[in-house]
């Protein structure tokens, strides 16, 4: 993201968010090359994900509502979004708040920097899980939820379903995995 100028402090998978280091890597990608194209920016500095996503939303959002489902990944797809266009009108991002209140990044200023669209967070209550593994989550550990806050945000909008039934349902799915 700092390859389109924008001052992005991004979240980690662990709880200490190495920030130097990460510094040092987008000091040294951004050396690679000199140019103010998108393409040449992502394709030297992002994810190859993102390129592929950002179209997604650029036709999608023209046609429906569009719910970007994850954190710092999603506000790079909005990052590269900006170039290529898309309909602010019908989109919106949706994370976890474990990303919307982690102080080592900028999640909220980077999507207000971006686009004007909804930014939502939803709770998952993994802080009152009965197995260990999923209180991690929510004290930092694997960060990687690959769109969960999204999805849980969709599944509570179709379903009804309020946190502490989804808390049950999450942790009725964790004990069949790894039991």
């Amino acid at each position: 993201m700092r390859g389109f100028g924008l001052n992005a402090k991004v979240s980690s998978s662990i709880p200490k968010n190495p920030i130097d280091l990460k510094n040092q890597v987008v000091e040294s990608a951004s050396k690679r090359f000199d140019s103010d194209d998108p393409f040449v920016i992502i394709s030297n500095m992002g994810d190859p994900m993102i390129p592929f996503v950002a179209g997604m939303l650029n036709t999608a959002s023209e046609i429906t509502n569009v719910l970007l489902c994850g954190g710092t990944q999603m506000a790079a797809v909005l990052a590269f979004g900006k170039q290529i266009g898309f309909n602010e009108n019908n989109t919106a991002i949706g994370t976890t708040c474990y990303i919307t209140n982690d102080k080592t990044a900028n999640f909220i200023q980077i999507v207000n920097q971006l686009a004007d669209i909804p930014i939502l967070a939803v709770d998952p209550k993994l802080e009152n899980s009965k197995f260990e593994g999923l209180r991690a989550f929510s004290q930092g550990f694997a960060k990687e939820g690959v769109g969960a806050g999204g999805s849980i945000i969709a599944s509570k909008l179709k379903t009804g379903v309020d946190s502490h039934k989804l808390l049950e349902l999450i942790e009725k799915e964790y004990a069949r995995v790894f039991t």
